[in-house]
């Protein structure tokens, strides 16, 4: 089994000794982390590996890598997969590198990464004020195995466990942009009929052949779609039905209920299809006032980089601290940047005079404000709708650092009070007949030179819990068993 079940816990006032707990098995998610090194992931050369790599993983199982590197091969041949990579950090790598190379460098980085991820575990474990947290790692598995006694609230520490904490800023498309109000139309009328993918293959396939760079379609002026729509019979819900799209925040609005709706839409390749390559739906971290009254998401369009990666990101901020704007009476996060993060940071926002900068993490917009002058000074601010203990925890997960790695949790259990009154109580009981077993031996034995050896006996473990209760420590069933122990130890430690 990869989840052992906590049977620890901290201790508390007689009346409440046990309190439950929670134990989580994590795994690097190693598909993502391939991911992340795509130059272009919806370059069918790199998705078309992918996508049969992941279902083969998921289904069978087996090393990830080596199915995807297996697959990218029958599907292109001798084509390097390095090509299809950003490796502009990447020491290691060049665009020579074969593909073996390639395999090699990221199982070696997953590997070196199991230790940054359980140094930033233990970090984020110790701001939730668990007493004696246990992390055991596997890197065998890439797993880690965390115990958290006491610990009720599943959602809250799965969501801060799992999050990369990589903050990430990036510029923004708006509906006035050239292809992003034709492709909504567009988007649209597609979205009424089945996912049409042999036609996204034959377009990829006319584009390779001529051997334009995947990176420069989106320059290409998208077309207006006008028949496409009446092919569909019975058509279904289309984008719009779900989406409202206006200029404003980003580039459309959704109420809660139709998030996922959405969200379906735009995960089909031929709905994408309608934008440019390098745009990346996100939506708003928190709900947000959208008209009449309503609350609802903002969508966001962001400009992903050519080769993925943020221009600022998460290793360009110093410090991170929870801060008050006295101007709109709300609750921010406010960050410091590196001095390299300062001079990025100043020629991003020189840039983007008068357009929004989405400043997002976990694929999610915390805020999106328009940059009114070039910001030079390396510190901004994050908005949100934040109370004070969101503003904490994401000033908190800042500080902590960013996963080297994505990770997901593959198993969770909680363990109840009701299971910890049990081996409370059971434990408890062994004690006390342990306790009073020895107290009658010795007096009957040693007779009053074995009273006295009880009353020092009983000063010992009186000690002993008062410890335990001033420091918050946690009394295990094997801590029960290591007092027992001690008695014993004592008992000889008096007579002689």
């Amino acid at each position: 089994a990869t989840t052992e079940i906590y049977t620890s816990f901290p201790t508390r006032r007689s009346s409440d000794l046990l309190v439950g707990g929670m134990s989580v098995t994590m795994e690097i998610d190693v598909p993502e982390f391939v991911k992340s090194y795509a130059r272009n992931e919806r370059d069918l050369k790199f998705q078309g590996p992918f996508d049969e790599a992941y279902r083969i993983h998921t289904t069978k199982g087996g090393d990830f890598i080596d199915l995807f590197i297996d697959a990218y091969e029958r599907k292109n041949g001798n084509a390097k997969l390095v090509r299809q990579l950003n490796i502009s950090e990447v020491k290691e790598l060049s665009y020579n590198s074969s593909n073996a190379d390639v395999a090699a460098y990221f199982h070696d980085k997953i590997a070196s990464s199991m230790d940054g991820v359980e140094q930033i575990m233990s970090k984020r474990i110790n701001q939730f004020g668990v007493a004696q947290p246990n992390i055991q790692k596997e890197s065998r598995k890439n797993r880690l195995y965390i115990e958290l006694p006491g610990v009720q609230d599943e959602a809250t520490v799965a969501k801060k466990l799992q999050s990369t904490a990589n903050l990430e800023f990036y510029e923004t498309y708006v509906l006035q942009d050239p292809n992003i109000q034709q492709g909504f139309s567009n988007a649209n009328l597609i979205s009424r009929n089945p996912e049409i993918k042999k036609a996204e293959a034959d377009t990829a396939s006319v584009a390779d052949s001529t051997g334009t760079d995947t990176a420069k379609i989106k320059a290409a002026p998208i077309k207006p779609i006008q028949s496409i729509a009446a092919k569909g019979k019975g058509a279904t819900k289309q984008l719009f039905d779900y989406l409202k799209v206006e200029p404003g925040m980003g580039v459309g609005t959704a109420n809660a209920e139709d998030r996922d709706e959405i969200d379906e839409i735009l995960k089909r390749s031929d709905v994408m299809a309608a934008f440019p390559a390098d745009l990346k739906f996100m939506w708003s971290a928190n709900l947000e006032d959208i008209g009449q009254g309503k609350k609802g998401y903002v969508l966001y369009a962001v400009r992903i980089p050519e080769g993925g990666k943020a221009m600022v990101g998460g290793e360009d901020v110093k410090s991170a601290v929870r801060s008050f704007n006295q101007q709109n009476l709300q609750t921010t996060v406010s960050v410091t940047m590196s001095i390299d993060g300062t001079q990025k940071w100043a020629q991003m926002t020189e840039r983007n005079v008068g357009r929004s900068v989405a400043i997002t993490m976990d694929n999610v917009v915390y805020s999106a404000p328009v940059v009114n002058e070039a910001i030079k000074g390396g510190s901004t601010e994050i908005s949100g709708n934040f109370t004070i203990a969101e503003a904490d925890d994401l000033s908190g997960l800042l500080n902590g650092g960013s996963l080297p790695a994505p990770c997901v949790i593959k198993q969770q259990t909680k363990v109840g009070p009701t299971i910890g009154k049990e081996n409370s109580e059971a434990g408890l009981i062994s004690f006390a007949f342990a306790f009073l077993a020895v107290f009658v031996y010795m007096y009957f034995y040693y007779g009053k030179g074995g009273l006295v050896a009880n009353i020092a006996l009983a000063v010992n473990v009186v000690l002993i819990f008062g410890c335990l209760a001033s420091f918050g420590a946690v009394l295990t069933l094997a801590g029960i068993a290591g007092i027992v122990l001690t008695v014993g130890m004592a008992v000889d430690a008096n007579v002689l």
